[in-house]
């Protein structure tokens, strides 16, 4: 006799007082629904789930299908008459006699697809899904009457006890453990569920990454072998300044194509736990400044002012190299999308447990259908920047990874015409 099938009766009728009572949302139901599929199909016992007006089961799970010797479509266009041996009015007459002895089961006899009566013991009780009643019922194939005269044979009656009002507490207590942990056993289920609809979405994500990601690197090794062909020609007769220009073009593809690849190969590294994490107190105007002498030239190729507006000894507590990867990547954005004569600053803002860092820009700006993509890696956008040069959006992605990395949060701010701000947090202390 399985006693865990008590305690998954008392489970379900727990859920569906909630599902019942009028103040669960839709998804909240959702869920007390898709729990009680997950228990129904279970195949720990034979369950059947039938309608109180038709008598008709309308749901059951295989261990049912194979006890009774019926397909799925087989069972469930009979009616629960057609497989209990006893009569309607025998069988409430055995569930009234075992309320009467306090027993939360009571037992049956049931027949097969080839004729064969079976003794089950049966638990059930009322749901309501949906505005239809039914009956669920969880069901136990018990030993047949010979086989338990044989037993009592070879066994020694079982001593009686009365029990203590100690024992008592001791056996309450027990009982509770048990059925806590049942639920406790739930709970875990329904969570591993959904941590496994979780990965799905996150691999799907992850392979419509690659396949864009994949689709960016063959475009950039295209442009640098295109370029380096033609300056390779010896058929080439482009005068030496046409060859200069494919030549700096060249180098910035590879620039590109570098940077892409670095950015990319420390995704990867994150993705596998391989990139250290070693926060520690660092300087923030430091770190800015190092990343802006790096980005001095470009900015001044492209005509555009490079700001620094953090205050000397302003500290945070993070990684120093994950916070120059996310800066650097910023920062390149801005100066890439900021026209001649504009304006790219980092400025600060101190709170009292975290500090935020905002790379402002005086550029082309961002829709705000364009922002909800920016940060998402599955519907990664591909920008076009002043130059007509198409970005990987790859960057980005990193960001988000670094900053949550810290236990922090990145976001956009932007109108179109009228500049971007990207900002992201930091801690002040470990």
């Amino acid at each position: 006799m399985n006693e865990f099938s008590a305690h998954e009766i008392k489970i379900v009728k727990t859920e569906f007082a909630k599902y019942n009572n009028g103040e669960q949302d839709a998804e909240q139901i959702k869920k007390i629904e898709k729990f009680f599929d997950r228990i129904l199909k279970n195949n720990n016992a034979i369950k059947l789930l039938i309608n109180v007006e038709t008598n008709r089961i309308e749901n059951s799970n295989k261990y049912a299908q194979k006890f009774y010797g019926y397909s799925e479509h087989e069972l469930h266009s009979k009616e629960i008459f057609e497989i209990n041996v006893l009569k309607g009015e025998e069988v409430k007459a055995e569930y009234a006699r075992s309320k009467e002895l306090g027993l939360d089961y009571f037992e049956s006899k049931q027949k097969n697809a080839l004729g064969e009566i079976k003794n089950v013991m049966v638990r059930s009780t009322p749901l309501t899904i949906k505005n239809t009643n039914y009956i669920y019922l969880i069901i136990h194939e018990l030993p047949d009457v010979t086989e338990k005269a044989e037993e009592k044979k070879e066994t020694k009656a079982a001593p009686i006890f009365s029990l203590s009002s100690n024992d008592k507490n001791e056996l309450d207590d027990e009982l509770s453990f048990v059925e806590q942990n049942a639920k406790d056993l739930v709970t875990l289920s329904n969570k591993l569920a959904e941590s496994e609809e979780e990965l799905k979405k996150l691999n799907a994500s992850k392979d419509r990454f690659f396949s864009i990601i994949s689709h960016d690197l063959k475009n950039s090794f295209f442009s640098v072998m295109g370029l380096s062909k033609i300056l390779a020609d010896p058929e080439n007769d482009d005068s030496d300044e046409k060859k200069l220009e494919t030549a700096q073009m060249l180098n910035n593809s590879s620039k590109k194509l570098y940077s892409f690849l670095e950015n990319l190969l420390s995704w990867a590294r994150v993705q596998r736990g391989e990139t250290p994490f070693e926060p520690v107190e660092n300087d923030l105007y430091e770190i800015v400044t190092e990343v802006i002498y790096l980005y001095k030239i470009k900015a001044e190729q492209n005509g555009v002012i490079l700001l620094n507006n953090i205050d000397e000894g302003t500290k945070v507590f993070c990684d120093i190299n994950m916070t120059k990867t996310i800066l650097r990547n910023l920062i390149s954005n801005a100066i890439n999308f900021t026209d001649r004569n504009g304006v790219v600053k980092i400025d600060v803002s101190i709170g009292e447990s975290e500090t935020t860092v905002t790379v402002v820009d005086t550029g082309v700006g961002i829709s705000n259908e364009v922002i909800s993509k920016l940060l998402r890696i599955d519907s990664k956008y591909i920008g076009t920047n002043k130059n007509g040069e198409k970005g990987t959006g790859l960057g980005l992605i990193l960001c988000k990874e670094f900053v949550e990395k810290h236990n922090g949060k990145i976001w956009i701010e932007s109108e179109i015409g009228k500049g971007s701000n990207f900002s992201f947090t930091l801690p002040n202390k470990n």
